[in-house]
């Protein structure tokens, strides 16, 4: 009788562990690295002078370039709050320059790289303790505020050189959205969304533009997976 009594709390304990195998990793809490990368999109974007915005420009889609990498290392609260510090970077290649008010209008291919470096304190919501079978799964919502260093170099158009590299530090916010997965005690991966937006850079005068300060407003849109570990 007792033999019986045993095995079946056996069998109960193997399907329970069978149901919730994952409940420990999802309540992981303390301190993390994670890095990411994926790609990255540019919003087609006005330089402006003097009050006027003179040209479009518009970017590669990310198959032809485009790209954002990131490091961030934050700690996890109980309640779900995270707060991290992330440093990233962007990149981009131009692909024409529009709405050339300068020349009359109308368009012509261009070339240049746009750049950002970003330096941001994030506050992410984790949503902890999803239900089997997705307790492995944590995904979460918030933002961050910082700086970007915005950089642009070698702008061309029609074989006409615009100056060498040009570049200013800005306020800057995201908004994000993503899910975790935690497939080991210290591991998990994710796949991350983030929308970056700057304050007004401005690069001086350029060469081969009239005279006056030339500024942009930048906005990307980036989709990455990432790696954590717990420490």
């Amino acid at each position: 009788m007792n033999l019986l009594k045993n095995s079946q709390y056996l069998a109960l304990s193997i399907i329970g562990m069978g149901i919730f195998p994952a409940s420990s990793f999802a309540d992981t809490l303390g301190p993390y690295a994670s890095l990411m990368g994926g790609v990255n999109w540019v919003a087609d974007q006005n330089l402006t002078q003097n009050n006027l915005d003179f040209v479009e420009m518009e970017f590669n889609q990310p198959t032809q370039s485009g790209y954002a990498t990131g490091l961030a290392l934050g700690w996890r609260f109980p309640v779900g709050l995270r707060p991290e510090v992330e440093v990233s970077y962007r990149k981009n290649t131009l692909t024409q320059f529009n709405h050339r008010v300068y020349e009359g209008g109308g368009s012509i291919d261009g070339e240049g790289e746009e750049k950002a470096t970003t330096v941001m304190a994030n506050l992410w919501y984790d949503v902890l303790n999803l239900p089997a079978p997705f307790n492995r799964f944590t995904p979460y919502v918030g933002g961050g505020l910082g700086y970007a260093t915005l950089t642009v170099s070698g702008l061309e158009a029609g074989g006409v050189e615009f100056g060498g590299t040009h570049r200013d530090t800005v306020s800057a916010y995201q908004l994000g959205a993503g899910v975790g997965y935690e497939f080991t005690e210290n591991w998990s991966m994710s796949v991350d969304y983030r929308c970056l937006k700057t304050r007004e850079a401005h690069f001086g005068d350029i060469e081969r533009l009239p005279q006056g300060d030339v500024s942009t407003e930048y906005e990307a849109q980036s989709v990455m997976l990432g790696l954590r570990y717990w420490l």
